[in-house]
């Protein structure tokens, strides 16, 4: 304290100064920044949970969103669905992501993360479930469109939500292993369709017949109902809250987590500080609210950051979502022309000697008394497979990966050049099975995901990380839906084009990638 008297009496600024000192004296330890107070937290059962709820989240979305393809194949005879029906609904999530990607950044951004989430993933439980009652396709497309439209909501809320509640030491690796909740839904869906489809039954319900694939439908819809109950039991983003000037409430919120987490005594956090010291409107809309929200994100100094992760986002989407979709079609077309090809045919051979149509053809049966075409919604059991060991194997490299979440820059150019040569090597390897598993590698570019998620967490403050990824999540839907259509045309007449488009379009996301910041500088 003589120290501080000493120092007082050297400025000679009389009382006024005095009163200041005295102030910082008594604040010194109950004034924080978020992260400092964030940090007193610590991580345990409430961050613990956090996760799970949020990887139940993004694992309910990705069900929602790629699940269509499952059940799109499985519905083909049942609704009479043509080749280019079928392009129109696999379409269908992702033109609902571009619709309500910016809404869902607005609401995140100036409401909140867990209501934007919780109304979001409760209105999409809804929608899919009144899907699996569809009469014919085009209500079935037009209910997952407003599906996907509402559980897009998770893909950038939930990062935003899980990032800002957990301390800056797990907060990467975290954002990787929600993310490997989007490898391990298809491995999901196809064990429930392998399940489900394996019954036979035909019954009037409503005005309906009600057959497996409905059935199906149904359950695909459950997690997202699930995720919303969840969520319920968990709180609002402290960070949100102190953003929008509810001090009092977050730093409650933050003595919750405290002592969920273990901490013993009181709190000692009594009033939070913003580092980025930004504040947004809230309960207010206005063409100036949504202005203030977006046009920061295309000015120095965001500018250079919003380029590189937008344009990173385009590239990983149309590489990737435009296959995922429509895997199901393609492993059915490969193995159906596995079994007749040559033996040097290669992956790309498969797709040109294939009639695409002969995996979606109703299966005619004749009854024992009148050639009636009876229709049988069958899913190749080796297309079952194939996805099985897509989800689980992604699922545990991503896991894998996320251990290595301090090395993100190169991490992310290893995984888009690894890529870049499988898909070059797809079109010179005349082995089916080879270059199946060459096409595998290339899907890996979905580990990217992950790592440009945490980086919309770092690189943006947090009056800005909802729309950003929002909108990052519009322009990625957005080449999803235009790769779709075209990737969908274009596999069995121009297969080793396409693989060398693809395999050019992921080595300039590389190059993108190396203007990243370097892994070494701390950004959180």
């Amino acid at each position: 304290m003589a120290a501080v008297n000493e120092s007082y009496d050297k400025t000679g600024d009389g009382d006024l100064e005095m009163n200041n000192l005295d102030r910082i004296l008594k604040n010194k330890k109950t004034v924080y920044s978020y992260e400092e107070a964030l940090d007193l937290t610590g991580h345990g059962k409430y961050n613990v949970g956090l996760l799970i709820a949020c990887f139940v989240l993004i694992t309910a979305m990705g069900i929602d969103i790629y699940g269509v393809g499952i059940i799109v194949t499985a519905a083909t005879c049942d609704l009479r669905m043509r080749l280019e029906d079928i392009g129109v609904l696999s379409s269908m999530p992702f033109a609902g992501i571009i619709v309500m990607s910016y809404p869902w950044g607005y609401l995140s951004d100036t409401r909140g993360r867990k209501l934007a989430l919780m109304w979001g993933m409760g209105g999409s439980f809804i929608a899919a479930l009144l899907s699996s009652l569809a009469p014919n396709w085009q209500v079935l497309a037009a209910l997952r469109f407003v599906s996907s439209a509402m559980s897009s909501v998770a893909e950038s809320a939930t990062y935003a939500l899980l990032g800002e509640c957990c301390v800056a030491g797990v907060r990467a690796r975290y954002m990787l292993l929600v993310t490997s909740a989007l490898m391990i839904t298809p491995t999901i869906y196809y064990v429930w369709a392998y399940l489900i489809m394996k019954l036979d039954f035909s019954v009037p319900f409503l005005f309906v017949d009600y057959r497996p694939w409905r059935l199906l439908t149904l359950v695909m819809a459950i997690p997202l109902g699930l995720g919303a109950v969840m969520l319920y039991f968990f709180r609002e983003s402290p960070k949100f809250l102190a953003n929008v000037g509810k001090n009092e409430e977050a730093v409650e919120i933050l003595g919750k987590i405290y002592a969920k987490n273990g901490g013993e005594g009181d709190f000692p956090v009594k009033e939070l500080f913003l580092e980025d010291h930004t504040k947004e409107e809230v309960g207010k809309f206005s063409l100036h609210s949504l202005y203030t929200q977006i046009a920061p994100l295309f000015k120095p100094p965001l500018l250079k950051s919003t380029f590189i992760l937008y344009y990173l986002t385009f590239v990983v989407y149309i590489a990737n979502n435009s296959f995922a979709i429509i895997l199901p079609t393609i492993f059915n077309v490969f193995f159906t022309s596995y079994a007749t090809s040559a033996v040097d045919a290669g992956f790309c051979d498969l797709f040109a000697i294939a009639n695409t149509t002969t995996a979606v053809t109703p299966t005619v049966t004749d009854t024992v008394t009148e050639s009636i075409p009876v229709c049988k919604d069958n899913i190749n059991d080796f297309t079952i497979l194939a996805g099985c060991v897509h989800g689980l194997s992604f699922f545990v490299l991503n896991a894998v990966i996320s251990q290595c979440a301090t090395r993100r820059k190169w991490l992310t150019i290893a995984i888009l050049g690894i890529a870049a040569v499988a898909a070059i090597a797809v079109n010179n390897i005349h082995q089916p099975i080879a270059g199946l598993a060459l096409f595998y590698v290339y899907l890996t570019t979905a580990m990217v995901f992950g790592v440009v998620s945490s980086y919309f967490v770092d690189l943006f403050p947090t009056s800005y990380r909802g729309m950003v990824a929002c909108l990052g999540l519009m322009v990625g839907r957005l080449s999803a839906f235009s790769g779709t259509n075209v990737v969908t045309r274009s596999m069995s007449d121009h297969c080793p084009a396409t693989m060398y488009g693809a395999a050019g379009l992921v080595i300039s996301g590389a190059v993108a990638a190396a203007f990243l910041p370097s892994d070494s500088i701390k950004i959180s």
